[in-house]
């Protein structure tokens, strides 16, 4: 018999910077366990959808985060990386979809145009750009290159330095429970969003995309 599945160190959903920054600080005050090794293979059973795992490189000697799973090559979304689950590896190389932007699976910041927007009314061009916002936020543009497993899992990183020490965050979900709402973001959480976010966390040589500094801190 199977050894009863252990619950990963946190559940939820990593939105914004603002929610990596909350979940870091909870680690950092022991709030939320951070991993100190590397992950055996009954420990593994821990990647899910909602899972969030934390580990400082120095403390647990990882230096690079694997998992047994199979990932698209990474795509930049704001302060974060995204992966999304393939079938198999290498199972990445597929063509692009007929009329598909070649620049659209590189680039994660711009808004973009639409190049059917003009046919739509005006309504429903809103609605779309806000279905097309809403899919960038959780599959970037991981969307039509690859041979994704049906269902699969997202994974979405975030790291940064701390006195020369890299502090990493790893977070799995699927779209599917973000989208139901099962999963909940730490913002949303009394005991977590009420945390004053250490200084040292909001260096902005840290961020790609530094977070608007309104009040405690704010941004994606």
């Amino acid at each position: 018999m199977a050894p009863p599945r252990q619950d990963p160190p946190w559940s939820g959903w990593i939105e914004t910077t603002g929610d990596a920054l909350l979940i870091l600080e909870a680690a950092r005050r022991g709030l939320i366990p951070r991993v100190t090794r590397r992950l055996v293979d009954a420990e593994r059973r821990m990647i899910a959808s909602g899972s969030v795992f934390v580990f400082d490189e120095q403390e647990s000697g990882i230096k690079r985060w694997t998992d047994g799973v199979f990932w698209s090559p990474s795509r930049i979304l704001g302060n974060f990386l995204l992966y999304r689950e393939t079938d198999r590896k290498g199972a990445g190389h597929g063509r692009r979809r007929k009329g598909s932007d070649e620049g659209e699976d590189e680039d994660e910041r711009g808004e973009g145009g639409d190049s059917g927007s003009l046919s739509r009314p005006r309504g429903e061009t809103r609605q779309h750009t806000l279905d097309r916002q809403r899919e960038r936020t959780l599959v970037g543009s991981l969307t039509n290159n690859y041979k994704f497993k049906a269902d699969g899992l997202m994974k979405k990183t975030f790291s940064l330095t701390i006195s020369g020490v890299a502090q990493h965050l790893i977070s799995y979900y699927k779209v599917s429970d973000v989208e139901s709402g099962r999963l909940r973001a730490p913002s949303s959480l009394p005991e977590l969003a009420s945390l004053d976010i250490s200084p040292t966390l909001l260096d902005r040589g840290n961020f790609r995309c530094p977070p608007k500094m309104e009040g405690r801190w704010s941004g994606e």
